[in-house]
């Protein structure tokens, strides 16, 4: 039996040690507590605090010792069954962290803290139905909570559900409007259902919050590329690469808008920049192109067995490299350019048609029956 002087004392030392915690000073509080738990080595409320203070620690094992000792003598202690939940998930063990928070649910059945975290844990272990399942009964609690929101929004992002993914995140801008990083995932997301005045307003707004954002600013050249001004999208990519070596992507798409306005020398710089981090089909074709423009005929032909070598031609390659031989004036090359093609593809009857009516669609004829 505690006598009333040490009770005194584990109150004051819990008290401390729970400031401690707030304050995120763990290693003190885990001192404090000590001195609480040598006065009384049961205490659960002790026990719960020097668990919290553990797993502050990253001490888990430690964290779920305390945890554990608590639960076997209250299996219904809600402290503890929290703090086993998150101690479980810090160790990426979230089917045993799930079993544990379904127990203090079942508790505290609106605790939307706890439901929230539920439904992260579903959702990380691919059971998508039910972390839906768990956000609604959040929003159901509190209907516009950030959490749930933001669960559901990517949710929806990465099931490919995209139009659902937009209202989301739509609603937890309206709540926190200075996201950045979902303001640009929204343009991203707008963008690629077509939408692309909505696309052009989220990242302007995060180049409003942040200027120098390297997703906004690549994600407004798309918009300044779809519109056909190349010259703005040239000057937004290019402060991209001012903060960033650039990704086969963006070297891709640059390499593009300096072809079409025919700076073949940027171009060409950026397909090249674009190869040497690996293949890339869209580069090699666009240097492909380059080389078509400029007549060098021979260049072109080896970009062009090199897409062979990886993808195969549906007429698309053949047709996107014959066009800039014509339009720049060259249709002998270009008639020279599908003999030699269809002797690349003398083997296959099927690539040959398709490559045959692509031909006739640009006027060039085959001495081939």
């Amino acid at each position: 039996m505690t006598n009333t002087s040490d009770f005194m004392k584990i109150l004051e030392l819990s008290k401390r040690g729970n400031q401690l915690l707030k304050e995120k000073n763990y290693l003190e509080a885990c001192a404090i507590f000590d001195k609480a738990r040598n006065l009384e080595p049961t205490n659960l409320y002790i026990l719960v605090g020097i668990g919290d203070a553990q797993r502050g620690l990253s001490n888990f094992s430690k964290a779920a010792q305390c945890y554990k000792r608590v639960l076997d003598q209250d299996p219904e202690n809600l402290f503890a069954l929290r703090g086993l939940g998150d101690t479980r998930r810090a160790q990426d063990r979230i089917d045993e962290a799930l079993v544990v928070w379904e127990r203090y649910i079942q508790c505290r059945p609106r605790d939307i803290f706890v439901l929230t975290r539920i439904a992260d844990g579903y959702k990380a272990i691919g059971k998508l139905q039910v972390a839906e399942e768990c956000y609604q009964r959040v929003l159901n609690i509190k209907k516009k909570d950030s959490h749930a929101l933001m669960g559901l929004a990517d949710l929806y992002h990465k099931t490919g559900q995209d139009e659902l993914a937009i209202q989301y995140y739509e609603q937890v801008l309206q709540k926190n409007p200075g996201m950045i990083n979902i303001l640009t995932t929204l343009g991203n997301l707008q963008r690629r259902r077509g939408d692309h005045e909505k696309s052009r307003q989220s990242f302007e707004k995060a180049l409003e919050l942040e200027n120098n954002n390297v997703y906004a600013l690549y994600g407004l050249g798309h918009y300044y590329r779809w519109q056909g001004n190349y010259p703005m999208a040239i000057s937004l990519w290019e402060q991209v690469l001012e903060r960033s070596e650039g990704n086969v992507d963006l070297l891709a798409r640059l390499g593009d808008a300096y072809r079409n306005v025919s700076d073949l020398v940027a171009a060409e710089s950026n397909y090249r920049k674009s190869l040497d981090k690996g293949y890339d089909k869209f580069s090699l074709l666009g240097l492909a192109k380059v080389h078509a423009i400029r007549g060098e005929v021979n260049e072109m032909e080896r970009c062009y067995r090199q897409l062979m070598a990886n993808e195969q031609d549906n007429g698309r390659f053949f047709g996107e490299i014959a066009s800039q031989l014509i339009e720049h004036r060259q249709p002998s090359d270009a008639a020279s350019f599908y003999r030699t093609v269809c002797e690349l593809h003398q083997d296959n009857q099927d690539v040959f048609q398709k490559l045959a009516k692509r031909a006739e669609e640009l006027g060039l004829t085959s001495s081939r029956t």
